[in-house]
């Protein structure tokens, strides 16, 4: 769900797609990943161990959303499409012409 949530993100924002970095430990019986996670030339790392790579990679995109969504105004358009979720196709270009608007006034 996160890594779809976070792909949708930088669709709508013109961004590259999320690219995901793999850490594992332990033995091969029982490994253990995390996952790094680069989302518009920032990185995010889950925050701990998981048992699998897509736990991991889920993990790493929840903190990439929740560190873009607690922003001040020019990710503003992070929360409201993660909360929105792209149903309206008016939402998505008011959404746009909002992004658009404050990369001009930047």
């Amino acid at each position: 769900m996160y890594k779809n949530q976070l792909q949708e993100l930088a669709q709508r924002s013109c961004f590259n797609l999320p690219s995901y970095t793999c850490i594992r430990e332990g033995p091969d019986h029982a490994p253990r990943f995390k996952a790094i996670v680069n989302f518009n030339g920032e990185t995010f790392e889950s925050p701990h161990y998981c048992s699998t790579l897509r736990q991991a990679e889920h993990s790493a995109a929840e903190v990439a959303l929740n560190s873009l969504s607690g922003r001040g105004p020019s990710h503003s358009l992070a929360a409201r499409i993660l909360s929105h979720g792209l149903r309206s196709p008016f939402l998505v270009i008011s959404l746009e012409l909002d992004w658009q608007i404050q990369l001009n006034s930047s």
